[in-house]
């Protein structure tokens, strides 16, 4: 079978039937895909976006049609895609990115230091390190060719994906973030911001795509272990990124030079993050 497109955590392939089937694959990338990859990280990430399709497929349509993978085409019976793989409509996507932001950290607050606005918003002063905003903002960003992004006011957002869905987007966005944040609270887990992604189906119909609530488009915290004004505990690559930037400062690429213990407590995390939100552990 032909794969159509192969993204820095994914790989797509089109079906006779001009359906796809998308396989999450274990690739780790820090700016860009490294020589590595973080076992089960895969599974995680088909894994969770299932359970979050699922909980919020009344409030509205999604692309995935099974993860069966008795369902798929023969070409993924194949062990090597077990648990990996989500049969899905093919979709018109926005080129943009709908990130929901309830807690202020990143580059959010990097930019609210040095007194910019956040795609247009103006957040109240004072505010610390990781601290809880009063109402979730809603801050798009564009998809640019070259993999890059850039911050977009609601005003910008309107003009590249229309005034109807820019509005429809923007209110279930913040829905599910507000939805998932009160459910994750219940986890042990705080849901410092999300990221997600929207197009048409054939019919015309705003559909929810990409992936849902996954270690790769959200930031978890610990809720036990929170305190404002200081870096938090994740669970994601953040190790795995911080050892590469800090070493990157001091003029030294360890890209290709990456320790085991490092990708094995990644590994970890993305498995203790599945565990935490499904009650369920990877078989």
């Amino acid at each position: 079978m032909q794969k159509y497109y192969s993204g820095k955590a994914r790989d797509m392939y089109m079906t006779d039937d001009k359906r796809l089937v998308m396989v999450a694959t274990d690739r780790i990338s820090v700016h860009k895909v490294l020589p590595y990859e973080v076992k089960n990280k895969g599974i995680v990430l088909n894994k969770l976006s299932e359970f979050w399709f699922n909980k919020y497929a009344d409030l509205i349509p999604n692309h995935m049609i099974t993860t069966e993978q008795e369902k798929m085409p023969v070409f993924f019976s194949q062990e090597k895609f077990a648990g990996r793989c989500m049969l899905v409509k093919h979709i018109d996507m926005f080129r943009v990115e709908c990130i929901v932001r309830g807690h202020i950290t990143g580059t959010c607050y990097e930019n609210y230091k040095n007194n910019k606005p956040i795609c247009g918003i103006v957040l109240p002063p004072n505010l610390q390190l990781s601290e809880k905003l009063e109402h979730p903002i809603f801050t798009p960003t564009s998809k640019e060719d070259d993999g890059s992004d850039a911050e977009l006011t609601f005003e910008e957002f309107v003009s590249i994906v229309g005034e109807y869905y820019a509005n429809r987007i923007r209110d279930i966005s913040i829905k599910i973030y507000e939805d998932a944040y009160e459910y994750l609270l219940t986890k042990g887990i705080i849901l410092a911001d999300t990221k997600m992604e929207f197009g048409l189906d054939d019919d015309g119909n705003l559909v929810l795509a990409d992936e849902l609530l996954t270690p790769d488009s959200s930031r978890f915290w610990s809720k036990e272990n929170f305190r404002v004004g200081t870096s938090q505990t994740t669970f994601d690559r953040e190790e795995l990124k911080n050892y590469i930037e800090d070493n990157a400062k001091r003029g030294i690429d360890v890209r290709n030079n990456i320790p085991n213990d490092i990708l094995e407590r990644v590994s970890l995390k993305y498995s203790q993050i599945y565990t935490i939100i499904t009650g369920q552990t990877l078989e």
